[in-house]
């Protein structure tokens, strides 16, 4: 047997040689069937409760389902795979699928409209995804589109920001200097000054760019300008094969960190945990995969974070694309900040085994039992849930966006500060759902919120633990 298919074979065995060591906090049921999501493609979902009733519904590739109680009916067929953004303000979340090229306005959350034609033309090659933010705060979404590769694996292309101008039309604003095969993209504001930066996944042993916002749309110069500090930051990812990132603060310190998900045949560079160092570090990132436990799968795809046990931290599942590589979920142990980053493979142990070949890997309490679920390989997952308690944020713009995407919840829990955005995609053109999930663990009283909204305005509010609280924005 050859070194490869021992550490493949390895890499399958060893969640059931130590599923008896953990201790599963949670456990995951296929309901699939049960609530009517036969037939799903596995390629990418996106969830975001487009109709407001207070049930996250689910765009699944090409299908658009309507949650109902904790059942799923099927809306409409629309264009490709696609992420939620509310892109004219009026509350109600639309879709831009950016393979096709094809932006959806959400009408009255009953159908969706066709509304390409607002669009600019934009040659990038060959458009892949796309993640929406308000890069210029002007209060308007915006989106950013990857460009990757040619169909023979060249040229590379360019990527572009796609601005809103405020009247439902589009314009295209800027276009990366550089080309490269990008997958994934992601955003957040890691540096807290209050604009939206972006985090791009190449493919192809590339190095990942960091597009630091410099807020340029301030001093009158239209769209905001980015300079590339992934280097400088230490948040390349390796120069690998990187599918998709997330982001999310996994040690619980306030600052918002990153995990990278490579793709790595034999030799090359792993995925990466890397921990944004805050002010103190200039917002620069440590590498800490060393002792995160992370094991070698070679088609490593799509990351995304959640809470799964509610115990405060973000936990990690990351998809898989190769046979007979499987998906994974790891369990957070970090303590607290400044402790050691180290992560468990509980993928067996909570029912997760088996699942191959899937790019979609995404987080939402589908079901409004304040634990999260998820979809993954053509199937939906429901959490058996726990008895740690949990605070579920809606955070509705007023002056920024009106899905508040961007904005960053902290929530203050004895030495931790947990912390989760809104995000426009995660991974590659997945997206968990816009309502923000805090697991709480045994605290039991009433806890502080502080949010940060995209500009950099502040508001701080008191919620009750296990409800689904509503903030609007204070203008």
């Amino acid at each position: 047997m050859t070194n490869y298919r021992k550490k493949t074979f390895l890499n399958a065995l060893a969640p059931l040689l130590f599923a008896a060591q953990v201790t599963a906090a949670a456990t995951f049921e296929d309901v699939t069937a049960e609530v009517g999501l036969q037939g799903m493609h596995g390629y990418h979902s996106a969830w975001a409760d487009f109709d407001n009733d207070g049930w996250v519904d689910l765009h699944e590739y090409k299908h658009v389902w309507r949650n109902v109680g904790g059942r799923f009916e099927f809306v409409a067929q629309i264009g490709g795979v696609g992420v939620w953004g509310d892109y004219d303000n009026d509350g109600l979340p639309d879709i831009f699928c950016a393979r096709d090229q094809k932006l959806y306005r959400n009408v009255d959350g009953h159908s969706f409209v066709d509304e390409t034609k607002h669009l600019p033309s934009f040659d990038i090659g060959r458009p892949w995804s796309a993640a929406w933010a308000d890069f210029d705060n002007d209060g308007h979404l915006d989106f950013y589109v990857t460009g990757f590769e040619g169909p023979n694996m060249s040229p590379y292309h360019h990527d572009t920001l796609i601005r809103n101008k405020g009247n439902a039309t589009f314009e295209q604003a800027w276009t990366t200097p550089v080309t490269q095969p990008a997958r994934g993209v992601s955003t957040c504001d890691f540096d807290e000054d209050g604009d939206a930066d972006i985090y791009v996944s190449n493919y192809r042993l590339e190095p990942n760019l960091l597009w630091r916002n410099e807020g340029k749309a301030h001093e009158g110069q239209g769209a905001s300008q980015f300079s590339n500090v992934a280097t400088a930051y230490g948040a390349t990812g390796g120069r690998a094969h990187t599918i998709g990132s997330a982001w999310g603060d996994l040690d619980n310190d306030g600052h918002i960190d990153l995990f990278v998900a490579n793709f790595a045949h034999p030799g090359q560079p792993q995925s990466k945990f890397l921990r944004n160092l805050g002010p103190k570090g200039d917002w620069t990132f440590e590498d800490m995969s060393k002792t995160a436990g992370l094991a070698w799968v070679e088609s490593y795809a799509s990351p995304s974070l959640a809470d799964i046990d509610n115990d405060g931290d973000l936990d990690l599942f990351i998809t898989s694309i190769y046979s007979p590589d499987t998906c994974v979920l790891y369990r957070n142990n970090t303590v607290g900040p400044g402790e050691p980053w180290t992560f468990t493979d509980i993928t067996h142990a909570v029912g997760l085994s088996g699942l191959v070949e899937s790019y979609q890997g995404n987080w939402a309490d589908f079901d409004n039992d304040g634990d999260l679920d998820l979809v993954a390989d053509k199937k939906l997952f429901r959490n058996s849930g726990n008895a740690n308690n949990w605070l579920k944020l809606r955070l509705e713009g007023t002056t920024v966006n009106r899905s508040a995407i961007g904005a960053q919840a902290r929530v203050f829990l004895n030495n931790r500060i947990l912390t989760r955005q809104v995000e426009g995609a995660t991974g590659e053109m997945n997206q968990n759902d816009l309502t923000l999930h805090f697991g709480l663990g045994k605290h039991k009283g009433p806890v502080t919120v502080k949010v940060a909204w995209p500009g950099g305005r502040k508001q701080t509010v008191t919620a009750a633990v296990n409800t689904t609280t509503t903030i609007r924005q204070t203008r």
